[in-house]
């Protein structure tokens, strides 16, 4: 009877870990998608590992795994029990209308593999039916006019860059937001940069603090600008403002895992379910601007000026002595392209020093455009003594709002140059036009010949007929043969980008590796992590020649493959990544040995330095 039931105990345990082997892992995604929408498979579980997600014909991998980690306890009668959830996120698009299966996908966890179920989901055709999800999506067939958001009316969260204008002369102001449109609540999942705008000189403005609210197609979005730039073309033709990148958080419902405890099931309610962010990435469709040249035959003193403006010359004095300076001011003030004003052209008197001309520039966004003065200023020194007049200045401008060109005149000038102090009277007679020099006596300076009896020596007795002098010619020519070689090995060399990004990937991934050993020692966990995740991407994307923007697991792996790397250093690599990547937001007892990490990386990249020679 005892052997019965021991043996009956044991069967139960063992089926209990296979049955709880086989729920470790498990997969989802919507039953129902459109082609080219993008929607979430997602595989849960509780325990990390290194997941090889699955080859699919249907289906585009457009981002992912985007990993999250969550931990909880609790106490039931006097026992605690501790849940640990992990979840992998991947990106998916539809390619073709039809019933499909997501095969399953393999998850090493340590020495074992996990297998998740098969995902089942019908994809409809483009437009047919409402599906839900949509985070996140960005339609193929958006229209490049910023402003039109039609197109986007399933969509729970988009961007869209809105121009003020359209159509712009060269060097005209304009302005230009980026703007967001979500019906979910979200954040920027990193600090985003500025939008590049290629072509533009941009001036960054203040976004909007409030938020709004906005009905588009019986959808009502919370819309709010998060950029605004004053933009100045710099040439003409159709500038393209390129799609925009941008990573956000997204939270959405995630329902609570059954559990056979009845308290638990009692929260089995949706309105218990928690809230998870979900990272995606929102780009924005081409915006188009058409810039319109200048109208031909710009009047004399026409440097580019675009925009309403006044102009205003001073003189610093009237009457100087010889020598002394005097400076010339105009004051060229209104709103336009203030900072890309060239200098306007001053006739002065010839026989005068005029030195490099300095500008200041005052400008502020008042009023969402660039407006405020730019001062320049023509220091001069006086020569020669007389009355001399400067020339009135022209300024001229093209007017956007008149479409035509404007200018503006300043009086003439007229200042008096009398004898200094210093003045020297030993010159001759003044002529304008023509610079004159006193005379100088300069007997004193020159020596008397020497009247002694010079020694002469034979060619032979001096250096110049030694034999080292001799040699030194045929050594010079063969020296400078050999430094043209070397050069021109080294030029070659360093011409071939992939070889140089080749060779400095090892020395690269050292000194990410030192710097991260600095980190350890004084216990910067954080860093780090950070920078061991740095040390291998970057060594990766100089060693493979890839750019870091198209680095990712799956092109890491099928790289190495194609290398023919070793499945060890691959499962190595991928097991590195993730714990740097995990540990640099997990709580202190959940982060990895930072001094077996260290180890570890440099292993790494010593076996995939020899590997990948």
């Amino acid at each position: 009877m005892g052997k019965k039931l021991l043996i009956s105990l044991a069967a139960l345990f063992i089926f209990g870990i296979l049955l709880n082997a086989q729920d470790v892992f498990t997969a989802s995604a919507p039953a129902v998608v459109r082609v080219g929408e993008q929607f979430q498979y997602v595989i849960e579980g509780s325990e990390r590992g290194v997941v090889r997600f699955p080859a699919m014909d249907n289906f585009d991998l457009l981002g992912g795994p985007y990993s999250s980690f969550s931990s909880h306890s609790q106490w039931i009668n006097g026992k605690m029990t501790q849940k640990t959830l992990v979840s992998y996120t991947y990106i998916l698009s539809a390619v073709r209308e039809g019933s499909y299966n997501i095969p399953a996908s393999t998850i090493k966890v340590g020495r074992k593999d996990y297998r998740t179920n098969v995902v089942e989901l019908v994809v409809n055709a483009a437009g047919s039916g409402s599906t839900p999800g949509g985070a996140g999506r960005t339609k193929q067939g958006a229209s490049e006019d910023g402003s039109d958001i039609s197109s986007a009316e399933d969509d729970a969260v988009f961007l869209r860059v809105i121009p003020s204008k359209k159509e712009v002369y060269v060097g005209e102001q304009f302005v230009s937001g980026l703007k967001v449109y979500t019906r979910v609540n979200t954040r920027p999942g990193s600090s985003a940069s500025d939008l590049p705008y290629e072509g533009f000189y941009k001036k960054s403005l203040d976004p909007d603090a409030s938020a709004q609210q906005q009905e588009i197609n019986g959808q009502i979005y919370v819309t709010q600008v998060i950029q605004r730039h004053i933009l100045i073309p710099q040439k003409t033709g159709d500038l393209k403002i390129a799609p925009y990148e941008s990573n956000w958080m997204v939270q959405q419902r995630v329902q609570r895992q059954r559990s056979n405890n009845p308290i638990d099931n009692f929260f089995d309610d949706p309105i218990f379910n928690s809230f998870q962010d979900v990272p995606v990435t929102l780009a924005t469709p081409p915006v188009t601007i058409h810039v319109k040249s200048l109208p031909s035959a710009a009047p004399v003193g026409f440097t580019g000026a675009v925009g309403e403006f006044q102009m205003a010359a001073t003189l610093s004095s009237n009457e100087i002595g010889v020598n002394e300076a005097l400076s010339l001011k105009i004051t060229v003030s209104g709103a336009g392209n203030l900072p890309l004003l060239g200098e306007p052209e001053v006739n002065l008197p010839p026989d005068h020093d005029l030195y490099d001309v300095t500008r200041s520039v005052q400008t502020n966004t008042t009023g969402n455009r660039i407006s405020g003065s730019v001062i320049f200023e023509y220091p001069i020194v006086a020569r020669h003594v007389g009355r001399f007049r400067i020339a009135p200045v022209q300024f001229a401008w093209f007017d956007p709002k008149a479409g035509s060109y404007k200018t503006a005149l300043t009086d003439e000038f007229n200042f008096t140059v009398v004898k200094g102090d210093n003045y020297d009277t030993s010159g001759g007679v003044y002529q304008p036009g023509v610079a004159h020099e006193s005379v100088r006596d300069l007997g004193i300076d020159i020596r008397d010949i020497s009247r002694a009896t010079p020694v002469f020596s034979t060619v032979n007795n001096s250096l110049f007929g030694s034999l080292v002098y001799r040699l030194f010619y045929p050594f010079a020519l063969i020296l400078a043969l050999v430094l043209i070689v070397l050069i021109s090995v080294v030029a070659r060399r360093n011409a071939d980008l992939t070889l140089v990004r080749n060779r400095k990937a090892g020395r690269s991934a050292r000194a990410r590796l030192k710097k991260a050993d600095r980190f350890r020692k004084s216990d910067d966990p954080d860093r780090f992590y950070e920078e061991i995740g740095k040390a291998i991407w970057g060594y990766l994307s100089h060693k493979l020649n890839i750019e870091t923007s198209g680095l990712s697991r799956d092109v890491i792996l099928g790289q190495l493959e194609k290398r023919k790397v070793p499945e060890e250093q691959q499962n190595e690599l991928l097991r590195i990544l993730e714990e740097s990547e995990f540990s640099r937001f997990a709580p202190n007892s959940e982060k990895s040995n930072m001094n077996m990490l260290y180890s570890e990386a440099a292993q790494l990249i010593r076996n995939l330095e020899n590997t990948l020679k």
